[in-house]
């Protein structure tokens, strides 16, 4: 995804108050997704908090599983 298209889905996700939209636009899910050979895991994510099971990206800030997958993932 591109950085622009990140950031119009941070945007996004920012003006939604509901936690169900949110994970909606942020396209979190069980399936597994690969983007260039690396599976973006919440477990392999740098805003996965592992002893919570929570996702702290600032835009998200809620609780996930570690074998989730999302489109805002990040190295």
């Amino acid at each position: 995804m591109s950085d622009s298209a990140t950031q119009a889905m941070v945007d996004r996700i920012r003006a939604l108050a509901d936690m169900k939209d949110k994970v909606v636009v942020a396209g979190l899910k069980h399936a597994p997704v690969e983007a260039d050979g690396i599976e973006k895991s919440c477990e392999n994510c740098i805003y996965f908090l592992a002893r919570r099971l929570w996702c702290d990206l600032p835009e998200l800030n809620i609780p996930v599983d570690a074998e989730w997958y999302c489109d805002l993932w990040r190295v």
